[in-house]
């Protein structure tokens, strides 16, 4: 199924307490995970290469989820807090 992906490239980085930084951040449109798959061996090979430190991770833009009190499923950022996902109680009782 074709979908938006958000694209995260990271460096090592010993400054920072996680161990890396965020280089970069690019939302991929219309693409499926086979299609992203190959996208990030290929920038990993030719732009990012691990052996400098780099690391690439792809998630899909928006994820499905049902809404609690009308069960209607609906899409949400996939980065959206709990407290502002219809389908979680925490929404409901704020």
């Amino acid at each position: 199924m074709k979908q938006d992906h958000t694209v995260y490239i990271y460096k090592a980085d010993r400054r920072k307490k996680s161990g890396e930084r965020l280089v970069s951040t690019t939302v991929w449109r219309n693409r499926d995970a086979a299609e992203m798959r190959r996208e990030v061996r290929e920038l990993q090979y030719e732009l990012w290469p691990a052996s400098k430190g780099f690391r690439i991770e792809f998630v899909a833009t928006m994820k499905t989820v049902t809404n609690l009190m009308s069960g209607v499923e609906i899409q949400i950022p996939h980065d959206t807090p709990r407290s502002c996902d219809p389908s979680s109680e925490l929404y409901w009782s704020m």
